[in-house]
């Protein structure tokens, strides 16, 4: 069962935002008008591929998610109130851009590098802003 996020923000709008199943994430980017690539996030001041301004460029909507690059599971907090152990990742979001990305649990049996992820909206404690998690996309099992 999961919850209708709806009704709350995201917790990075110029990153990301809810996907109309209310459950997963598209990533916001910046056409450059330029060379016509995607860069991530949408509010750079200049593209990475070609080192454009940016100026104008239109602002694109695509289904949040990647191909896991490699993981590490975190068991020592970096940040005060960071929950551990948490699966911190490298995820290449579109050929040529890599982020850095959470996934959902603490399971690494469920990964392998290669697989295709998918990037779903996750609530925060208080309830008025969703995070970006990263989940095997169906079909990605080993």
């Amino acid at each position: 069962m999961t919850t209708d996020l709806r009704g709350l923000q995201p917790q990075h709008p110029t990153l990301y935002q809810l996907a109309p199943d209310g459950e997963s994430l598209e990533f916001l980017y910046a056409q450059c008008p330029a060379c016509r690539k995607l860069v991530f996030p949408a509010n750079v001041p200049g593209c990475s591929h070609c080192g454009d301004p940016l100026q104008g460029a239109e602002k694109v909507a695509r289904p949040g998610g990647g191909k896991l690059l490699e993981y590490v599971t975190l068991h020592v907090p970096l940040l005060p109130g960071m929950e551990v152990p948490r699966i911190a990742a490298d995820i290449l979001i579109e050929d040529g851009l890599v982020e850095e990305g959470v996934i959902a649990g603490s399971d690494e049996s469920v990964l392998h590098v290669g697989m295709a992820l998918r990037a779903v909206a996750v609530a925060q404690p208080g309830g008025e802003t969703f995070a970006c998690r990263f989940v095997p996309a169906e079909g990605a099992a080993r």
